[in-house]
C-alpha cells in the first residue's frame, strides 16, 4: 500500500514539474537546452461584442542559454499572436512580435503596456475560473505548457494594480 502511494505521489510530482518546464518529446539535444519556467499566467475572457482579449504570464530562463519564443497556442482559441507596446512619434501603438529572445538567467513579464499574448476566435466561450492549456513554442522545437487561468477584467485590473503597489519591495 505504502508503495503504490509513493508510485502515485511520484508520477504526480513528475505531473507538476512537467506542467511548467521544458517539454523534449521526440527529440534529441546534443548542446544544452534552456530551463524555462512559467508564471502566473492568465487570460481574460472576452468582453462582450468584442472580437480580441489579452494573456499574461512570467516567464524566466534559469539556464546559461538563451531561448527564442516563437509562437504560442491556448486550447479553445483559434489564434494567439505575440504583442508588445512601444513608443512611437510620442504615442503608444501595439505591434505583433514575430520573435522574443529571452537571455539566460532573464525574466520577462508578459503585462499591460509591455509584452503581452493577443487572443482571437474563441471556439467558445472562456468562463471566469476555468484552467485553458497554453502552450509556448521556441525557436529549437521546445515546448513549455502550463495552465493560463481565466479571470475577468475587474480581477485582472486588481492584480495589476496589486503587482504596481508592491512593486517597492
Amino acid at each position: 500500500m505504502i508503495k503504490q502511494c509513493i508510485l502515485i505521489a511520484s508520477a504526480l510530482m513528475v505531473g507538476v514539474f512537467s506542467s511548467s518546464l521544458m517539454a523534449h518529446e521526440g527529440h534529441e539535444h546534443d548542446s544544452v537546452v534552456a530551463q524555462l519556467q512559467v508564471t502566473h499566467a492568465q487570460v481574460r475572457e472576452f468582453l462582450p461584442a468584442t472580437k480580441a482579449s489579452v494573456a499574461y504570464f512570467s516567464i524566466k530562463n534559469h539556464s546559461n542559454v538563451p531561448a527564442t519564443l516563437t509562437k504560442a497556442t491556448i486550447d479553445g482559441l483559434g489564434r494567439v499572436e505575440i504583442h508588445e507596446h512601444v513608443h512611437a512619434d510620442g504615442m503608444m501603438k501595439m505591434q505583433k512580435v514575430e520573435s522574443l529572445l529571452i537571455k539566460a538567467h532573464q525574466q520577462l513579464d508578459f503585462k499591460p503596456g509591455s509584452y503581452h499574448l493577443m487572443v482571437f476566435e474563441p471556439q467558445e466561450p472562456l468562463k471566469v475560473g476555468q484552467d485553458r492549456k497554453l502552450t509556448l513554442y521556441f525557436e529549437d522545437g521546445n515546448r513549455v505548457f502550463t495552465n493560463a487561468k481565466v479571470v475577468s477584467l475587474a480581477s485582472q485590473a486588481e492584480s495589476v494594480k496589486a503587482s504596481k503597489d508592491h512593486s517597492h519591495h
